[in-house]
């Protein structure tokens, strides 16, 4: 009896160390997956340069300053191209991905993933800090004037993986939190064009400055089967 109750308290006692050692968490879990080099931002081309920007562990940061935006109001006809958007120019079909890290101190602070056609037809695929959602996925389709549509509401993720596809001049944005797992956010044709800009678009409309994160970025030429599933 003696010894069986001495048994009893020494597995208590452990249990009780074991409960109050310090948690640690994996730093590996925690890292963003990151591609971002001073080569690959040199092989793309800037609309409208930004404040400044910088590559460091391979992650590109962009400085923005109040006022950047890209929206072309249907309620007063007023268009806004001044956002820092960093793009590549290609033509055919696309599976592009990015991850990215807004800076959500103001309101409507925003990174996007932007298909550029010309100033009346574009697609802004954005983490953003709606007004009326918080920080939330946000799509805007511009054909001569701009949509404006609340997703998902992301409000613990700190950043998001954002993708669009092309399949000819048919459009599929999705997101995933973790860069294996996607789904769709919006599906939309465009404008039957050859060759479209496509990247990374920093913005802050009200906030006085910013200071974005890319941490990934890549474009796949290939042509997705199901544009309803990017997950293959």
């Amino acid at each position: 009896m003696k010894t069986s109750y001495f048994v009893l308290l020494l597995n208590l006692l452990v249990l009780s160390c074991a409960q109050n050692e310090p948690k640690t968490e994996s730093t590996e879990s925690i890292e963003p997956e990151s591609n971002m080099t001073d080569a690959l931002v040199d092989e793309m081309q800037w609309m409208n340069q930004p404040e400044s920007f910088n590559v460091e562990d391979s992650s590109l940061s962009i400085t923005v300053d109040k006022g950047t935006d890209f929206f072309n109001n249907p309620e007063d006809s007023s268009v806004v191209g001044t956002a820092p958007y960093l793009y590549s120019e290609i033509e055919g079909d696309f599976l592009v991905k990015t991850l990215i890290q807004p800076d959500f101190s103001s309101q409507w602070n925003a990174v996007a993933l932007m298909l550029h056609i010309d100033s009346l037809n574009w697609i802004k695929f954005a983490f953003e800090n709606s007004d009326a959602t918080g920080p939330s996925i946000v799509t805007v389709v511009t054909k001569g004037s701009s949509d404006d549509a609340n997703g998902v509401i992301l409000a613990d993720e700190p950043m998001v993986w954002l993708a669009i596809a092309r399949k000819g001049n048919i459009y599929a944005m999705h997101w995933s939190p973790d860069g294996e797992n996607y789904k769709m956010a919006r599906l939309t044709s465009m404008l039957d064009q050859s060759s479209i800009r496509i990247g990374v678009e920093a913005q802050s409309p009200v906030g006085d400055r910013a200071t974005h994160k890319v941490h990934y970025f890549d474009i796949e030429r290939k042509t997705i089967g199901n544009l309803r599933d990017v997950n293959e």
